[in-house]
């Protein structure tokens, strides 16, 4: 059975045995971390539909991208339970698609443009396809840029009005905003339908009109032959002005079932290996391709490297986003009902978990979050051997139905993490999994997957997997104890006094949030024992701070409550 995929900018399409899902696109394999965005795109809308032997991919960008197209078939096969994975462009799942898998054209129109024909003997010519800043013009992008800037220049007077002005506010607010919205394709992009739908606007009008003209200029580009329209826009009559075009068989997907003879040159197809170790398989173990020199090479480029590495991992953690937040909302009625928060790991994971708690005990006046760490103390500091191997209930003694646990596992298969997780689901404890490869072993009552791939140095996980352990450790904690009332607005106003640097930044928060002076902030801060939540209270409410700590008090710690009080 055969999982057939369109992984666009805008959206990732899948198909099997008749079924079809659709989930948020990827950037585009050329991208900086192009080949894990793809991944996760994929493994989410995969997840909807029935298992499959075999997967055919079509991603935007694979044509520039040979390098990319590779690691992401590897990784599709590490994390996906298939024999094979086939790679190629969109374009070419759009053509065999559209043609039946015969020689011709076809013009992809989307938030990119790209224009690809395949010759009866398999030659391959293409013209556009580059990108949003450089091409793609007709596109998607293309028309919603020239929207919004005609609708900039309404906005101040630079150019003539338009009704797009309107519609732009009403999608993406005030103009002075637009600049932070606008920085990929597909938010560009969003805003084509409404210039297309704008037919009674002149400005409106002449963009379509430019469109148009640039759209037949590049199927011209290709030669003679025939030529079909696909993608999100081929559905725009007012696109097709100047284009012989012949009806689309079907659409990239259908293009999956459909690749023929021709299509082969441009095809990456894999397999998986007859033996492996399932460690092996893990896509955090395999080596990055490209990097056979690595050991060869300026310092300095190996910092830029290991420096663009470890911001990809942001990426990963951007696509796990609903499910910390899930995580969070779930933790935060544990912590509110008086349970406690706590991390297990092994290794850095477990490094990282004990970090993080002991960073919430002077940032948020907390005692709820605690790490532990497979080995113990002794392991925060030196590598235990075989500690994480098993786990001993008596590292979680005092855990109970109330709490919620967190375990964090690179592999997705530590046996302490797994351990940790099973001893707490059988008390009731709430379960969370923080792994960084798909199909986990471990099992909770959420699974939180950010999907790294591959490190700069192979298997070293405490590098852009660590890193984006880190960034889903502080959201976790952090989102939470801002729930919980920990925080006044952008203000720790929970921290209390410990050391000099910490005095200067609490007197500041009491001075900035209750508006009075140093000397009044100072005062107010000693009469509340250094506590900076008490010494607003005390302030804004006009009471002193035995009075403002029963306030709090009261309000279960939340400062905006204990001012209603």
């Amino acid at each position: 059975m055969i999982l057939a995929v369109d992984v666009g900018k805008t959206s990732c399409r899948a198909a099997v045995n008749g079924r079809r899902a659709v989930g948020p696109g990827a950037p585009g394999l050329a991208s900086p971390g192009g080949a894990r965005a793809a991944e996760s795109a994929i493994l989410a809308v995969a997840r909807e539909l029935a298992p499959a032997d075999e997967v055919i991919v079509g991603a935007a960008g694979a044509l520039t991208a040979p390098d990319t197209v590779r690691a992401l078939g590897f990784a599709l096969l590490d994390s996906m339970p298939v024999k094979r994975v086939t790679v190629t462009s969109d374009a070419v799942l759009a053509h065999a698609g559209a043609l039946d898998g015969k020689p011709g054209g076809v013009l992809v129109v989307g938030t990119g443009v790209v224009a690809l024909a395949i010759g009866a003997d398999g030659t391959l010519r293409t013209a556009d396809g580059w990108g949003p800043w450089l091409g793609d013009e007709g596109g998607g992008a293309w028309i919603g840029a020239a929207g919004l800037r005609a609708a900039l220049r309404a906005s101040d007077g630079r150019g003539p009005a338009t009704t797009l002005l309107e519609a732009a506010v009403v999608r993406f607010g005030a103009p002075r905003s637009w600049p932070a919205h606008f920085t990929d394709a597909a938010t560009l992009g969003s805003f084509a339908p409404d210039v297309l739908a704008a037919q009674d606007d002149t400005v409106a009008r002449a963009i379509v009109r430019a469109a148009a003209e640039a759209l037949a200029a590049t199927a011209r580009a290709l030669g003679d032959g025939p030529l079909a329209m696909v993608g999100g826009l081929a559905g725009f009559d007012s696109l097709r002005d100047g284009l012989d075009l012949q009806p689309a068989a079907g659409d990239a997907l259908d293009g999956a079932l459909r690749l023929g003879q021709i299509h082969e040159p441009h095809l990456v197809r894999l397999r998986t290996p007859t033996v492996r170790h399932t460690l092996d398989a893990l896509s955090t173990e395999a080596a990055r391709p490209g990097l056979d020199d690595l050991d060869t090479r300026p310092i300095g480029e190996l910092v830029a490297l290991l420096v663009r590495a470890e911001g990809e991992a942001h990426g990963a953690v951007e696509a796990a986003v609903p499910q910390i937040a899930v995580a969070a909302e779930l933790i935060t009625a544990r912590l509110a009902s008086g349970g406690r928060l706590i991390y297990a790991g092994a290794g850095t994971p477990g490094r990282l978990g004990v970090l993080d708690a002991a960073e919430c005990g002077p940032t948020f006046g907390t005692n709820l979050v605690r790490g532990v760490i497979a080995g113990g103390p002794t392991a925060l500091t030196d590598a235990i051997e075989g500690a994480e191997d098993h786990f001993d209930p008596v590292d979680l003694a005092d855990l109970t139905a109330a709490d919620a646990l967190v375990g964090i596992t690179a592999s997705g298969r530590t046996p302490y993490v797994l351990g940790a997780l099973e001893y707490a689901r059988s008390l009731g404890a709430l379960t969370v999994a923080v792994v960084n490869n798909p199909g986990a072993e471990a099992a909770a009552d959420l699974m939180i997957e950010v999907l790294t791939g591959p490190e700069v140095l192979a298997g070293s996980t405490r590098l852009t997997a660590g890193t984006a352990q880190k960034v889903v450790l502080n959201a976790l904690s952090t989102s939470v104890m801002i729930a919980l009332g920990k925080a006044y607005g952008p203000r720790m106003v929970d921290v209390r006094v410990t050391n000099e640097k910490v005095r200067r930044r609490a007197v500041r928060m009491v001075r900035d949030t209750a508006g009075v002076d140093e000397g009044i902030a100072a005062a107010a801060l000693d009469a509340a024992g250094g506590h900076a939540k008490t010494a607003i209270v005390a302030l804004l409410a006009g009471v002193d701070a035995a009075e403002a700590a029963s306030r709090l008090d009261r309000a279960s710690g939340r400062l905006r409550e204990a001012l209603r009080d």
